[in-house]
């Protein structure tokens, strides 16, 4: 991996973080002002701005492992395997943190331990 693409990405990380810190301070205005529909209406998009507020949250601690593990240099490294990770995923998403056989590897895991949950 050269060094300016490691740059572009952190560019691109950079940029991303940004984003996503402005868009979180940003009030949520909601009209529950009315009738009940009017509440019910408020109570629902409040609830989904919570939820994209956590999804807001959680990228954003990816955004800021990725730009730790550029400066510890050992962005680009599988975190499973310690195999490169193809540029080509890394320009996909830039904070992704695993090969693509050790994601795949993770998600059939994930499926397992659901499916034994759930009976």
């Amino acid at each position: 991996m050269t060094k300016n693409f490691i740059k572009r990405m952190k560019e691109v990380l950079l940029t991303q973080k940004q984003i996503l810190l402005v868009k979180s301070s940003q009030p949520v205005d909601i009209d529950v002002d009315g009738d009940e529909i009017d509440e019910i209406q408020g109570s629902l998009i409040l609830d989904l701005a919570t939820q994209l507020n956590t999804r807001d949250l959680a990228k954003l601690r990816l955004i800021e492992n990725a730009i730790q593990r550029i400066e510890d240099q050992t962005y680009g490294l599988c975190q499973d395997c310690e195999n490169k990770i193809p540029e080509a995923r890394l320009l996909a998403n830039p904070h992704f943190m695993t090969c693509i056989s050790c994601a795949e590897e993770r998600e059939r895991e994930e499926k397992a331990r659901l499916l034994v949950k759930r009976f």
